[in-house]
């Protein structure tokens, strides 16, 4: 199915907030502690057997989670998103997470010395043989000089970390072909939304890439566009930014 029509087709659906959701996922707001210059959070969202959520890029079908963080002695606040799976099913090819998953979040405060109280607003999507849109939000406070706590410092550690695997890239007949500096099990890739990248095919040539670009015309429209390639290198996250040769 077509991302655009799926997206409009789940957000005409009915929210569900945690409270009715008990079968299909429950979310929390987690209060970590303070890292010398940001308080660290969670949305921890956990689902039901056979549930998927999406990751930031959801893939040809889904919707990337919208996470809001206001409250006292706010400044800025970032989320962040662990390496996720590529998910093929009947709705097509998603990227996302099955069982748990947990955004971290980091919040600025403007005074560092002074404690934070925030209000978490999310909006997410949650699909098994049907879709559904997922509403959660929740408070939280946070205390001055608080620990870390090493639930979330696991999550953290699961984002994918910037890293040069990529030597060189360019397009060949509608593909992207990507020089890699290492062995890699999967790749995802972000660019304009007017293109969808596929799954590489590590077999046609040694230590490349390649990967196939729809809704690609001409191979030098990518050229000079600046993508986001994030990559699982048995299990470890790596992300780069390409400029495409």
């Amino acid at each position: 199915m077509d991302r655009r029509i799926f997206i409009s087709t789940l957000l005409s659906l009915p929210l569900v907030t945690n409270a009715r959701a008990a079968v299909q996922w429950q979310a929390e707001f987690i209060a970590d502690g303070f890292d010398g210059k940001n308080y660290i959070a969670g949305l921890h969202i956990s689902l039901a057997k056979g549930w998927k959520t999406y990751w930031r890029n959801p893939g040809q079908t889904g919707i990337p989670p919208d996470i809001k963080i206001t409250g006292n002695n706010i400044e800025s606040f970032s989320v962040d998103f662990p390496l996720p799976l590529r998910i093929i099913d009947g709705s097509g090819e998603a990227f996302g997470y099955h069982d748990e998953v947990v955004f971290p979040i980091s919040i600025k405060p403007k005074d560092p010395n002074k404690p934070v109280s925030a209000h978490l607003a999310s909006f997410f999507g949650v699909c098994a043989e049907v879709c559904t849109p997922a509403k959660f939000e929740a408070d939280a406070n946070f205390k001055i000089g608080a620990p870390q706590l090493s639930f979330l410092k696991e999550w953290q550690m699961r984002v994918p970390q910037t890293s040069q695997f990529i030597a060189a890239s360019r397009l060949s007949e509608h593909y992207l072909v990507l020089e890699l500096n290492q062995p890699l099990t999967d790749i995802f890739v972000e660019g304009p939304d007017r293109y969808y990248f596929g799954a590489p095919d590590f077999k046609k040539e040694n230590g490349k890439a390649w990967i196939k670009v729809a809704g690609l015309k001409n191979d030098k429209d990518l050229l000079g566009l600046e993508l986001r390639i994030t990559a699982d290198a048995n299990g470890q996250g790596l992300e780069q930014q390409v400029v495409v040769a």
